[in-house]
């Protein structure tokens, strides 16, 4: 296991040839809240984007030294890399059941509802 953590940080940091900060949507001007201003939404730049959903392919649920290192490398906080992983595990099983509900797999295991 101890060389698959080298291999990803070692792949990540590949892949990063030099760090891009995460962006985030300007709040429009004319929009202001009373005396606590929302944070506004990120956006994850390409590479971020492309790196975690590589790594999401290979392991869908990284340990949290794992996601730690990610963070690390992407330069994104931690709780950000662990709600991509949450929302794309998410999204994942949410396609699934689109996929069954709309009868595209005839090996598809079959509901059972009480009578």
């Amino acid at each position: 296991m101890l060389s698959r953590r080298c291999r990803w940080g070692d792949a990540i940091g590949a892949m990063l040839s030099r760090r891009c900060p995460c962006k985030r949507k300007e709040q429009e001007p004319n929009k202001e809240r009373n005396n606590s201003q929302k944070k506004s939404r990120l956006v994850f730049t390409d590479l971020q984007r492309r790196t975690l959903f590589a790594i999401f392919k290979e392991n869908k649920r990284p340990s949290k030294e794992m996601q730690i290192t990610i963070s690390q490398q992407l330069g994104l906080e931690l709780t950000t890399v662990s709600n991509f992983f949450m929302n794309a595990r998410r999204r994942s099983l949410e396609k699934w059941q689109d996929d069954l509900s709309s009868g595209g797999s005839s090996s598809a295991p079959s509901t059972c509802t009480k009578a």
